[in-house]
């Protein structure tokens, strides 16, 4: 029992003056003083642990067994506002160039988006990785004269080999102690959701590797075909020669032996006769018919094959009503290639246009020198359907056929139609190539 005679103000209450003994079973020497108000506080945080654990283990139970990306990502979504008031919380990864960062969630605000990339942009994210520490950033869009309304906590997304993302969570909170249970929780949930997260992205990888192999396998078996029938017409321009020779004889004979014949006759023949053997050469000097089939990279004159393939397709280009110009920069440097595969590419893209062309368009192919890169681009006034989004590209054959040939030759290829637009075509080509080991 206490007597207190002075004011009771500056007293605590009689239940936290209470004290105790007690000593920790693994620790040495005397007992230590403990009070009933710090007995009651261990014993509510030890209850608090043990929810925090037995809510881990469902989540983690939860997240495995998850068939996809967003469904791993919804799951950790609702746990985190559990642990922390947040508006928003989305994981940004890095895009494969590590340019930008891409939400997982389809559902990501512009804003959140905008203010994550700006962040990465001005360099905050690289000090965020280098601490290893989350951060907080005000929220410029709900600043008020009384401060931020809300902030934006950023947790980076790593492990021992390189950075992956960013956790990024919109909330009013405005202070994250180090050692706070928050904090850790949430370091502990990134743990168990990241390594998930990648494994589904690199099965997705896998699985669309072997969906390639399957395109490119029946685009070879298609190939043989085509081919054989490149060995015909080898044959056929061959046998063509000969009754040509025949027929401009023949002219010939007509109009000396019959001059009552009108000479417009021969002449029209032999005009005829010239326009199919100037095609037929044409077209065996384009495919190279006496060439050896191995590839071999050579200094190419890329303005030359491109005149070359115009003068081949001329006359399809006529037929379908569309006119074609060069506006080929001159002096260029040779681009180290194997003629085949310009050739290849060429013969791809005129199909592409062939297959979305429309009477009355036009064509222009321009070649540009530019930073220690030529740049090969094909423009025309029609949009081409399948080429519109980068889904609808990963699906067209001839895309991905263009793709992995500009990627033989160390350079990339892009591809961009828009109604009212029309369709722009590049391919890029590295002026040095790598040394083959």
């Amino acid at each position: 029992m206490r007597l207190i005679k002075e004011k009771t103000q500056e007293y605590e209450s009689f239940h936290k003056s209470l004290q105790y003994f007690t000593k920790n079973p693994e620790s040495k020497g005397d007992l230590r003083l403990i009070s009933f108000e710090n007995h009651r506080n261990n014993s509510t945080l030890l209850e608090k642990y043990s929810f925090f654990v037995q809510n881990l283990f469902s989540f983690q139970n939860k997240a495995k067994n998850a068939s996809n990306i967003k469904e791993i990502h919804a799951i950790f979504q609702e746990f985190v506002k559990r642990i922390v008031f947040a508006k928003e919380v989305e994981i940004f990864l890095f895009n494969d160039s590590q340019r930008n960062l891409l939400p997982i969630s389809s559902v990501a605000t512009h804003s959140h988006i905008t203010a994550t990339n700006k962040a990465y942009k001005d360099g905050i994210l690289d000090w965020i990785f280098e601490t290893k520490k989350p951060t907080i950033i005000p929220e410029l869009s709900t600043y008020t004269i009384n401060g931020s309304k809300l902030n934006q906590i950023i947790f980076p997304v790593y492990d021992k080999k390189s950075n992956y993302g960013v956790l990024s969570m919109l909330t009013p909170i405005s202070k994250v102690q180090e050692d706070s249970l928050e904090n850790r929780a949430i370091q502990i949930v990134l743990s168990i959701i990241v390594p998930l997260i990648l494994s589904v992205k690199q099965k997705q990888s896998i699985n669309k590797l072997y969906q390639e192999v399957q395109v490119y396998q029946s685009k070879l078996n298609n190939d043989f075909e085509t081919y054989a029938i490149g060995e015909l017409a080898e044959g056929i321009i061959e046998d063509i020669g000969e009754p040509l020779q025949v027929i401009l004889s023949y002219a010939d004979m007509i109009a000396n032996e019959f001059p009552e014949v009108d000479k417009t006759i021969p002449n029209k023949i032999k005009k005829q006769v010239q326009k199919v053997t100037e095609l037929s050469n044409r077209l065996a000097r384009f495919s190279g018919l006496n060439k050896p089939s191995a590839p071999m990279n050579q200094p190419c004159d890329l303005n030359k094959i491109v005149k070359d393939f115009k003068n081949v397709v001329n006359s399809t280009l006529r037929n379908l009503g569309l006119d074609c110009e060069l506006d080929l920069e001159e002096n260029m440097p040779p681009i180290l290639s194997d003629l085949n595969d310009i050739k290849q590419m060429l013969t791809s893209i005129f199909s592409l246009l062939k297959s979305g062309s429309k009477k009355s368009g036009a064509i222009v192919i321009t070649s540009k020198y530019v930073k220690e890169r030529i740049i090969l681009s094909v423009f025309t006034t029609q949009q081409i359907s399948g080429l519109a989004t980068p889904s609808e590209q990963e699906s067209n054959v001839t895309v991905n056929l263009i793709k992995e040939l500009m990627k033989k030759n160390e350079g990339t290829a892009e591809f961009n139609s828009l109604p009212l637009q029309g369709t722009i075509i590049h391919l890029i080509f590295p002026l040095k190539r790598k040394l083959m080991a």
